[in-house]
């Protein structure tokens, strides 16, 4: 069993040794990841595998990038999403922005308007030209009011220094202050705007008890009555305590459910990490696991094929040195070059096994290699009549080379071993574009009537006419082969004929721009 997925940071010392490191790009705590927006190299796991103590005999397993921890932005806030807020959200936003530049127009107009009504019942022209000036200022601030989630701080603190210094209200200051505290993260900010937001609010609230008679905004006239009654200073104090107390306790509420949407986001991002970590997991172990048949397979190999094959080439080159027929000799000869030629094949494929290559690292035969092919079996005894036309033989790719070369040696071996004495027929056909059209076929004898011979899968089947056993895995390798380069493959009787057709593609080379030549 292999022990659970760890956690990023630096491994263990135990079962995965001392040795394994994570990438450059991994948090780890002497090494914390950044925060979002910055680049970031992605982390792969280097050390040994989980549950051993020796690495994989091979290349390193495929990188796969570890998905990073989220980290928090430089606000309470987690950075938005790509989707972005919902409709009704943005809905709710603009409603919000709209009602807030309208309070904050309209209470600098009042201010403005009782300002220049306390200065006189004279409209001189200065006067109706600094009323029409704090209008403007009251317009601007109503604009700054829209920005007042993006820039809190600077809306807050200018809309302060705006109703300290003019009769525009302090309405702009105590919209904006509630998201200076909920997304400033320097209290020292937050008790400065706080501070500054009092102080407007306290002025404009001083300035207006300070005027007298109809230029005062809290004061009332009872119908049939002249006697005017004003809001006495503690009404002043009470409201601007009221004004700030609804600010700043909508600033904390805001605050709250910001730190609650993140705490979510965090939630969420972990458990996706969690279960990439987990599948990440579970393909390592099945990869370790693939890794330790391959390399049972290439030990079972090694121990048995390949010194059964030592054995016989051994025996072929004592046989050619100590006998003195000359059809001896060379069958011997023969039979040495096949063995040496297995040998070289099984140490390339156990070498491809032991590294754990998705493909066969060994030298792919050229479609040259079949005339060598096509004599060693007449030397063998095949009656065999072969016809192969191939163009640019040195442009094809090495699977489709492979592919060719592995289904026309086949088909010869199952000529030999299943209808000796047989004719056998070979056409073979390739050229880029066109593809290449590979058909064996031979006549049937006893072994291969279908209706004499028993069916595959049962006792008899794995036996051909001359004795020499077979698991009935020549065809199902032949087709496998020709699927594995997106061609085609057909084997059975045809016409009292046994017949092997194979279709493979092989495309044009690409040409290189400028040059005409393929790649």
């Amino acid at each position: 069993m292999h022990p659970p997925p760890q956690q990023p940071g630096p491994p263990p010392a135990g079962p995965y040794g001392a040795g394994g490191t994570l990438g450059a790009g991994s948090p780890s705590p002497r090494h914390p990841a950044p925060h979002a927006g910055q680049p970031t190299r992605p982390a792969t796991w280097t050390g040994p595998p989980p549950g051993g103590t020796r690495p994989p005999s091979g290349p390193p397993l495929a990188a796969r990038p570890y998905p990073p921890p989220y980290h928090r932005a430089a606000g309470p806030y987690p950075v938005p999403s790509a989707t972005g807020p919902s409709p009704l959200a943005r809905a709710w936003s603009v409603l919000g922005t709209v009602a807030a530049a309208t309070a904050t127009f309209g209470v600098g107009i009042v201010s403005a308007t009782y300002d220049n009504i306390g200065l006189g019942p004279d409209p001189a022209g200065w006067r109706v030209g600094l009323t029409l000036l704090w209008w403007v200022l009251a317009a601007g601030l109503a604009a700054a009011v829209v920005w007042r989630d993006r820039h809190a701080v600077v809306v807050c603190l200018a809309a302060a220094a705006a109703g300290v210094l003019t009769p525009v209200g302090a309405m702009a200051p105590l919209v904006a202050l509630p998201f200076v505290i909920a997304r400033e993260r320097r209290w020292k900010v937050v008790a400065l705007c706080t501070a500054a937001t009092t102080l407007a609010v306290g002025v404009s609230f001083w300035r207006d008890a300070a005027r007298d008679g109809a230029a005062v905004i809290f004061s009332t006239t009872p119908p049939g009555t002249t006697a005017t009654s004003f809001l006495d200073p503690v009404g002043y104090v009470v409201l601007t305590l009221l004004c700030l107390g609804l600010s700043v306790g909508a600033g904390f509420l805001r605050r709250a459910l910001g730190r609650a949407d993140a705490a979510q986001q965090v939630a969420v991002a972990e458990n996706q990490r969690a279960e990439a970590l987990s599948t990440q997991a579970d393909e390592l172990r099945t990869e370790l696991s693939r890794q330790d048949e391959r390399e049972l397979i290439a030990r079972e190999m090694h121990d048995t094929v390949a010194h059964n094959l030592s054995v016989v080439s051994l025996q072929a080159s004592a046989l050619e040195v100590t006998t003195n027929d000359p059809g001896v000799v060379d069958a011997a000869r023969t039979m040495r070059s096949s063995a040496h030629r297995a040998l070289d094949e099984m140490r390339a494929l156990i070498t491809s096994l032991r590294a754990g290559s998705e493909q066969y690292t060994g030298s792919a035969p050229a479609l040259g290699d079949l005339a060598t092919l096509l004599d060693d079996a007449r030397a063998a005894g095949v009656d065999l009549a072969a016809t192969v036309f191939v163009t640019d033989a040195d442009a094809a790719p090495p699977a489709l080379t492979r592919a060719v070369y592995r289904v026309v040696q086949e088909s010869l071996t199952n000529v030999m071993k299943h209808a000796p004495g047989a004719r056998a027929d070979v056409d073979v056909r390739a050229r880029p574009g066109d593809g290449v059209i590979i058909t064996v076929r031979n006549a049937l004898t006893h072994d291969l009537d279908p209706y004499t011979t028993p069916l595959l899968g049962e006792p008899g089947a794995t036996v051909g006419g001359t004795g020499v056993p077979g698991g009935g895995a020549g065809v199902v390798g032949m087709r496998e082969r020709c699927e594995a380069v997106g061609g085609t493959f057909d084997a059975g009787v045809d016409g009292g004929h046994f017949v092997v057709r194979a279709r493979l593609p092989w495309d044009l080379p690409t040409e290189r721009p400028g040059t005409g030549r393929g790649r």
